[in-house]
């Protein structure tokens, strides 16, 4: 996902027992109407309607990881807006600073523009092509930045060569190099230096993927040569991100190596990795498809 925004949210962990159901809180619902002339509600969800979440989503796993991965958390901290259709939902997006949209159908997105306005306006969105741009036009807000049609690519178990490289689970002693590193990553990505905007929400940040196991080093003389992250994970599909090599090291093969050792430590525990790049970045997609990431449709980002 988006550097410095994506991992945001609560730990990842194994979905617990079913969640107790609760009856459907209604938040400022809005309407709006399809050729048919049937009305439809956008409105907040929550725990109980956990299985209607996941029968949306579950059409496309790799697209929607992480509105998957954050479903398993169990986490409802940032609210979910869904627009229905009697007991199936048509549309949902995980809002906050941070919105991820599902969203089919693009004449649905207006219902639920309308239902996060409600709260914090989005800072980023990010998610499948379509529903981002769907949920970026019914907003009607300028973007600082719109990043369209990035290829999101996917590598499935079994088509990757196992390497020898020193890679390793980031821990605790690595933060400081590692707050540096992806403070670098970030300035050269988005213009803005996270270590100057609130560099305790960025040392917490790195922290918490680090405590979650979600964060790879690779550092000599305790400087990082590479690093990278999950922003998701579930069994089907894990989504990298985070993917940086220190200046001096590369054209090295250092991040070629990299990956594939993590990914091949991440096939232990998932089907397939993903991740997505902007389109002009012909360097890293040249280097994913040697590894034999294949794409599988696009993801859009809009920056506010």
């Amino acid at each position: 996902m988006v550097e410095g925004v994506a991992a945001r949210r609560s730990t990842i962990a194994d979905a617990a027992a079913s969640p107790v159901r609760l009856q459907p809180r209604w938040r400022r619902p809005t309407m709006h109407r399809m050729a048919t002339g049937s009305a439809l509600r956008a409105r907040r969800l929550d725990a109980g309607e956990r299985p209607r979440i996941e029968a949306l989503l579950d059409s496309d796993p790799v697209g929607n990881v992480y509105l998957r991965s954050e479903l398993r958390s169990g986490s409802w901290t940032a609210p979910w807006w869904a627009v229905g259709d009697g007991d199936t939902l048509r549309a949902v997006v995980l809002s906050g600073s941070l919105a991820v949209p599902c969203i089919p159908d693009a004449r649905d997105a207006t219902a639920l523009a309308e239902a996060i306005e409600s709260g914090a306006a989005p800072r980023v969105i990010v998610g499948p092509r379509d529903a981002a741009v769907a949920l970026h036009a019914a907003l009607g807000r300028a973007a600082r930045d719109l990043r369209d049609r990035q290829p999101l690519l996917t590598l499935r178990r079994g088509r990757l060569d196992s390497t020898d490289v020193p890679i390793r689970r980031a821990v605790r002693s690595d933060l400081d190099p590692l707050v540096v590193a992806a403070a670098a990553m970030h300035r050269e990505e988005m213009g803005v230096d996270p270590l100057n905007v609130d560099p305790a929400w960025w040392r917490s940040r790195m922290a918490t993927l680090v405590e979650r196991g979600w964060s790879w080093v690779w550092m000599e003389r305790g400087q990082v040569v590479f690093k990278a992250e999950l922003s998701a994970w579930t069994p089907e599909a894990a989504q990298l991100q985070g993917v940086y090599t220190a200046p001096a090291h590369r054209r090295r093969g250092v991040a070629s190596r990299s990956i594939a050792a993590i990914c091949s430590e991440l096939f232990a525990r998932t089907e397939q990795v993903s991740l997505y790049a902007n389109r002009d970045n012909d360097a890293a997609l040249r280097l994913y498809a040697a590894l034999g990431f294949e794409r599988c449709g696009d993801y859009a980002t809009v920056i506010y």
